[in-house]
């Protein structure tokens, strides 16, 4: 394994912890491999065990600060045995997180369990998934030999069967009553599993509401607060994918699908037009991407949030309540709030933060690393 030299000031946080490597944290960034196994090291002293990785974020990861572990078999189940025993003790049911990145020790890996013991192995990189066989034999020392393990890496629209055989039908995931199909040969996710304490709310907070569902295609918010006994809903997303997920949702709990009017049209046109013509709700979910560009407008989480909740705190009235979130790893809670408090400070009316919310617990996150919590939320109250 190569030895690599990083400089003095990266030491420091790799022995804290941090777990992603940056070209600055190499002496010399010709050092970097992309796939590559190497020995972190400062002047002969070693820090860490690490690999190389093109990704979007870092050049690599961090896998062991003790020297004596070799990155093989053994090693990898090790990383399993721990992240199963969290489950089992929170006890993570349905379709959970089993395995999350660098929050479970990993960077650079997500695997998502199912029903019918199913998991869903998420590649983050080319890299990682270069030692794939390495890592599915520990997986199956851990779990055993009759899982079916399916995989999805960068780029790809289908699942890959690695092993036992893919479902025929659709999945379905059952929360609070409520089915969510999900079709496991497409490779892009259809329920957002961070968002299961969210949907909890929904179902629990919507009875007799009028419920504005902006951009949430994955969340399953919409079918949660029918269920719940929402009284109607409007979902509204730029692509026609959310229209496709929330029919299916809702023909699965045998919904009548006439009470949810789904536009997929530029959030903010939609929100003019609402405003324009008085329109209210009682519960709005928010939830935008990073960056989007629609027919006629872009939207920019960084630079866009606060205008879309200006506009969105328009539509509604005493008593309302707004949801936030945000599954952007850049943008912090603490970025979050900033936010919401500079747009609720031009509002008219009178806001107060209700809740926050993060991911659910199977959601393990790394202390040294505030971008490996998956979901920010705060719900606001509307006076």
């Amino acid at each position: 394994m190569k030895r690599i030299q990083i400089t003095g000031k990266s030491v420091r946080k790799f022995e804290d912890g941090y777990p992603v490597i940056a070209l600055t944290d190499l002496e010399n960034r010709q050092d970097f491999d992309d796939g590559a196994w190497v020995q972190l090291e400062n002047h002969g002293h070693f820090v860490a065990t690490a690999y190389f990785a093109k990704q979007h974020r870092g050049a690599g990861y961090v896998l062991s600060l003790r020297e004596s572990d070799a990155i093989d078999e053994r090693f990898f189940a090790g990383k399993f045995r721990a992240a199963n025993a969290k489950r089992v003790a929170i006890n993570a049911q349905g379709a959970y997180r089993f395995f999350n990145d660098v929050g479970d020790g990993l960077g650079g890996l997500i695997v998502d369990a199912y029903p019918e013991n199913i998991f869903v192995f998420r590649w983050q990189n080319q890299a990682l998934k270069r030692q794939a066989r390495l890592i599915y034999a520990g997986f199956q020392k851990v779990m055993g030999k009759d899982v079916t393990i399916l995989s999805v890496a960068p780029g790809q629209e289908k699942t890959q069967v690695i092993a036992g055989d893919l479902p025929k039908d659709v999945v379905t995931v059952i929360e609070d009553g409520v089915s969510y199909p999900v079709d496991l040969s497409v490779a892009r996710p259809q329920l957002a599993l961070e968002f299961r304490d969210v949907r909890t709310w929904a179902h629990d907070n919507s009875q007799q509401r009028r419920v504005l569902n902006l951009f949430s295609a994955e969340t399953g918010v919409v079918t949660a607060a029918m269920v719940g006994g929402a009284i109607e809903a409007v979902t509204v997303d730029p692509n026609n994918r959310a229209a496709t997920l929330t029919q299916a949702q809702l023909t699965a709990n045998n919904f009548d699908q006439a009470a949810v009017e789904m536009r997929t049209m530029d959030v903010a046109n939609y929100l003019d037009y609402a405003i324009k013509h008085g329109l209210t709700f009682d519960t709005v979910f928010i939830n935008p991407p990073a960056f989007i560009r629609g027919k006629k407008r872009k939207f920019d989480l960084t630079q866009d949030l606060e205008d879309l909740i200006q506009q969105a705190l328009q539509v509604t009235t005493s008593g309302s309540t707004v949801l936030i979130t945000t599954t952007a790893p850049s943008y912090s809670l603490k970025r979050l709030r900033t936010t919401v408090n500079d747009a609720a400070e031009n509002y008219t009316g009178h806001v107060t933060v209700s809740t926050t919310f993060q991911s659910p617990d199977d959601f393990m996150t790394n202390d040294a690393d505030r971008q490996s919590e998956v979901l920010k939320g705060i719900r606001l109250s509307v006076n």
